[in-house]
């Protein structure tokens, strides 16, 4: 078979089965939600330990990036998918059975490595070249809205007929057949294999082989993700608090909360997709991406936060208008943001230097569900919004400054 047509065929493959897992993990994950009413309830929870349960997903997300990109690049894809994998089907069967919350949230931590987003990055943008790999990266990290908006969906199916304990067991299950069909569909990136200098469709940038971590624009990629993070964890976690305190019915909360994650799977793919073109335009891979990162994403962040407490008081349609906006925004710079590691650095050097990236940001994921529910109980919710909106707002500056920062 002809190499560029196989490669041409490998990508796609590749592409349907890092786009299935991430789908499936996060789908999983969203039975926590469902469980939740029943664990504050066996062991007395306040809402600050519900919120450690989540906070450690978050650490155990960020934690187990950093160590599956140094684990890329030295153990191959393969033994880290795996690796990833056995933690994250830990916690999905143990947990059911727990009688110690503390051992649950030490359970949740180990889960957090299964959010293979790390690894399914590394090897999207180790088979796409540079001006699809926005594009390809955007529908894979779309995966992401959309496996949670399946997921509390499933799980608001499953848990009233069979309890959160065996819904737990039944996509752990769902999970296991993901993997297989993983490893069936997925193969090692063209930049990986000795053959890479044969096909002129992906042996697009050389291997970066200095010290990505002397690199400013490294630390910037990463500030700019912590920004990120702040936003969209801290909405998906406080949104529908925010939103009972107005005294909007149950349903209504949930409409709103649905219609706020799911424009992320448009807005990711869009943001990606805006970057490629800036790129086929300008030639300028960090400009373009920065600029797509800044104007498409977290500039519409910024507006739409601020408009939340302004326009949700007044109906819940324009309460929908303000979710949507604010949904857009900061889930839109996910591709950009994630693809210029491989553009910069090489596919081999991306896993970890992304590894870096999401340990750095998954501080803001951690502190702003926490944080900005404190604040507002203190200075109220406009003010919690302006700050998260704050955090969209430096994203954009971060955004502007990149360009700057060509690599040698």
């Amino acid at each position: 078979m002809d190499v560029k047509t196989d490669s041409v065929g490998n990508k796609y493959s590749v592409l349907f089965a890092c786009s299935l897992m991430l789908t499936i993990t996060y789908m999983a994950l969203s039975s926590w939600g469902m469980a939740v009413p029943e664990l504050s309830e066996t062991f007395n929870l306040s809402n600050a330990m519900i919120q450690l349960g989540n906070a450690a997903l978050i650490a155990g997300y960020a934690v187990g990036s950093f160590i599956e990109g140094r684990m890329l690049d030295k153990a191959g894809w393969k033994k880290t998918f795996a690796f990833a994998m056995v933690l994250f089907l830990l916690g999905s069967i143990l947990i059911p059975f727990m009688k110690n919350y503390t051992i649950i949230v030490l359970l949740r931590f180990a889960m957090g490595f299964g959010l293979v987003v790390n690894i399914t990055v590394a090897l999207v943008g180790g088979w796409f070249p540079v001006h699809q790999r926005g594009l390809a990266v955007g529908i894979l990290i779309g995966c992401i809205g959309l496996g949670s908006a399946l997921g509390g969906y499933i799980a608001g199916v499953l848990t009233p007929k069979f309890g959160w304990e065996n819904t737990f067991l039944i996509l752990g299950g769902i999970t296991v057949v993901g993997i297989i069909i993983f490893y069936i569909l997925v193969k090692d990136p063209p930049k990986y294999m000795e053959e890479s200098s044969q096909n002129e469709s992906v042996a697009e940038e050389p291997q970066f082989t200095g010290n990505i971590y002397a690199q400013p624009a490294l630390w910037l990629f990463a500030l700019a993700l912590l920004c990120v993070f702040f936003n969209v964890y801290g909405m998906y976690a406080f949104l529908a608090t925010y939103l009972q305190s107005l005294e909007y019915t149950a349903s209504e909360v949930g409409l709103v909360v649905l219609f706020n994650g799911l424009i992320a799977v448009l807005s990711t793919p869009v943001g990606g997709w805006f970057s490629d073109r800036m790129i086929s335009k300008t030639g300028n891979v960090l400009k373009a991406r920065a600029y797509s990162v800044g104007f498409v994403g977290a500039l519409i962040g910024f507006i739409g936060c601020l408009l939340v407490p302004v326009l949700s008081p007044k109906g819940i349609g324009l309460a929908i208008l303000a979710a949507v906006i604010a949904g857009w925004g900061c889930p839109a710079t996910n591709s950009p943001i994630l693809s210029l590691p491989s553009d910069i650095f090489g596919s081999k050097a991306a896993g970890p230097a992304n590894g870096i990236v999401i340990l750095i940001a998954g501080i803001g994921g951690i502190i702003s569900p926490i944080l900005i529910p404190y604040l507002a109980d203190i200075y109220g919710w406009t003010f919690g919004w302006m700050i998260t909106a704050i955090a969209a707002g430096v994203c954009f500056i971060v955004s502007m400054i990149l360009p700057k920062f060509q690599k040698a």
